[in-house]
């Protein structure tokens, strides 16, 4: 729909006979784009936990600011914010972002930042700067307020990483979106071959081993389908605990994604502090019921064949290089190597640092130790994807040179 608010296409008013461009600014059209960004995502959140407060239990408990703050809080867990919790004697932190929920953010600053780069004026490199800063910059604005007024005695987000984690999304989402809208950077002309095969290569890498893990994620849950319908009974939830379960579920699947990405690499994740969950062993205690959780596998030592899984970043590594070479043409075996060994330890590095936002505190106690160690997983992903990486950079230009 963006595309038809676009003002360069529109007619002139009749008797001129042309069409006249915008001369708004870009600056101006990222300020508005910012603040719809951030608004229309919030609004969202607030109305769904107001759906979801009168649906429990028809309005009996509490009252529509509790809901409208549940929605608010939610909204910034998801740029990052760290919540709070002091209630009955009880502290916790809550850090997890959920990252279906932040991916949603991004693409919405995205969508909006590529229209207000359509519909203005963009003359220049520092244009497109300006407006970058200018959208980020308001977006921030917006969740620091939010912050400052969704908070209570009892509940809390800290406002620095509130406004930085705003900042962030509206740098990432907004900025590319005003690129990809303004046209008028051609940097691919700029930056060297090897530079850009071995960052695409990167992103190959990590992709491959997220589409792996989701596919070991969406097995282990059909195997034990049955344990999360157990899980779901034993809640007593009527159609709309459901539904609201369904869109709890779908904000925190990239989360168990990335963690199954970590058990693929072979250190594996915690789920409670003292906990493991990796190819080698098995070692939990009391989980909460949640229907996610159904996937995780059995106490105890796990069947042999489950080591041979930490063969698949290997095999990343490998088509990732496959990939890089046939996009970018290279039959020295150097600078395959060299491209190859690029892009699978990059890749590595990439999926350690989503890896590392996947996890965090869930509440108070044991559960404020879940997600991966740091240090071990990006030894193992660069490891592993680095000579995965080497190893289709000189195979595929060999192979290529024989036929």
């Amino acid at each position: 729909m963006t595309e038809l608010l676009d003002p360069r296409t529109r007619p002139a008013p009749s008797g001129t006979g042309t069409s006249r461009p915008v001369l708004r600014p870009l600056a101006l059209g990222a300020a508005v784009a910012g603040v719809v960004a951030s608004g229309a995502v919030l609004l969202g959140c607030m109305a769904l936990g107001l759906a979801g407060w009168f649906g429990s239990d028809a309005g009996s408990h509490g009252d529509t600011r509790d809901a409208i703050r549940v929605g608010a809080d939610g909204w910034l867990m998801a740029h990052g914010a760290h919540l709070h919790l002091a209630t009955g004697g009880v502290s916790a932190d809550i850090t997890m972002v959920p990252l279906g929920l932040t991916v949603l953010c991004v693409y919405v600053a995205h969508r909006l930042g590529a229209w207000a780069a359509r519909t203005s004026t963009v003359e220049d490199t520092g244009t497109v700067a300006l407006g970058t800063v200018v959208m980020a910059g308001l977006y921030g604005v917006v969740a620091l307020l939010t912050a400052v007024l969704s908070a209570t005695a009892g509940v809390e987000t800290g406002l620095l990483r509130a406004f930085g984690g705003g900042f962030a999304v509206g740098l990432l989402g907004g900025g590319s979106g005003i690129l990809a809208g303004s046209g008028v950077v051609e940097w691919r002309s700029r930056v060297p071959e090897t530079v850009r095969a071995v960052l695409k290569g990167a992103l190959a890498a990590a992709l491959l081993l997220v589409a792996a893990a989701s596919v070991l994620l969406a097995v282990a849950l059909l195997l034990d389908l049955g344990a999360a319908a157990n899980v779901l009974s034993r809640l007593h939830t009527d159609a709309t605990g459901g539904a609201l379960y369904t869109v709890l579920v779908a904000l925190v699947a990239p989360n168990a994604v990335l963690l199954t990405g970590s058990y693929l690499l072979g250190p594996g994740f915690a789920v409670g502090t003292g906990t493991l969950v990796s190819p080698s062993a098995v070692t939990l205690g009391p989980v909460p019921a949640f229907p996610l959780l159904a996937a995780l596998p059995a106490q105890g030592t796990p069947p042999a064949w489950t080591d041979a899984l930490v063969a698949t970043p290997v095999l990343a590594g490998i088509l990732a290089a496959v990939l890089v070479v046939r996009r970018f043409p290279a039959l020295e075996l150097g600078t395959g190597a060299v491209r190859g060994l690029g892009s699978g330890v990059l890749g590595g590095v990439l999926v350690t640092v989503l890896v590392t936002l996947a996890g965090g505190a869930v509440g108070p106690g044991r559960m404020a130790d879940v997600g991966a160690d740091h240090g071990p997983t990006v030894l193992a992903a660069t490891g592993a994807m680095g000579v995965g990486g080497r190893v289709g950079g000189v195979a595929a230009p060999w192979w290529w040179r024989r036929r």
